[in-house]
């Protein structure tokens, strides 16, 4: 072969070889550029919290509307049907999900149906109560047991996000409670650290100030 062929030859696997790069770096900037724009779908929660006041016998915890930046609620799911029980999911800052489950059924099978296949890991201080900390390879759960409810906050997010949503709840009190009351409005908010993630059937919550104190069983 001459060393024009030769040159040649060299100059076109250049050539080829610069276009592949090219085309994977487009390809690069175009999934970057796509997801950097992707729009999140929201739900609005907030009229959910009056039906299910008018439907559940309990206080009913649900998350402020002061949740700091980046947390896009997603879906809101009430069951009336039997036991009554509100879930409602966001979209977390740290690109990951979690959820506010509260209900009236057996504890138990409320704790198994959220926390997946996460184990007990030991307990989480939020706002002055203590939480049920579980927690496996890919989800997570904080767990609230009360007398007439059960409250977990669960995802694939972290432990930090999972008090972020437990320092920023609200609890109203029951229909009949506030009734006797004489109509007076909705309890204690999360800026008083009244709220409760996984619940403050007592309007006292877990809403608080602080980090989380993780501690062992």
């Amino acid at each position: 072969m001459s060393a024009y062929s030769r040159a040649n030859a060299t100059f076109k696997n250049y050539a080829i070889s610069l276009g592949v790069v090219v085309a994977i770096l487009l390809v690069m900037v175009f999934v970057v550029s796509t997801r950097s724009g992707e729009h999140i779908p929201t739900v609005e929660y907030r009229p959910d919290i009056e039906v299910l006041r008018d439907a559940a016998d309990y206080p009913v915890t649900a998350p402020s509307e002061d949740l700091p930046e980046g947390w896009t609620p997603t879906s809101s799911t009430l069951d009336l049907t039997g036991p009554v029980e509100w879930t409602v999911g966001f979209a977390t800052p740290q690109d990951s999900h979690a959820r506010l489950t509260q209900s009236d059924r057996d504890p138990d099978d409320v704790v198994e149906d959220q926390v997946k296949d996460a184990e007990p890991v030991g307990t989480v201080m939020v706002g002055g109560q203590e939480w049920e900390h579980l927690e496996s390879e890919d989800w997570g759960a904080l767990v609230l047991r009360e007398e007439d409810r059960t409250l977990v906050i669960s995802g694939s997010t972290s432990v930090d996000e999972f008090a972020v949503l437990a320092e920023h709840l609200e609890t109203f009190p029951a229909r009949e409670a506030e009734e006797a009351d004489g109509g007076e409005g909705a309890g204690a908010g999360s800026d008083e650290g009244s709220g409760s993630d996984e619940g403050s059937g007592n309007g006292d919550g877990a809403a608080g100030e602080g980090d989380p104190e993780d501690t062992d069983s």
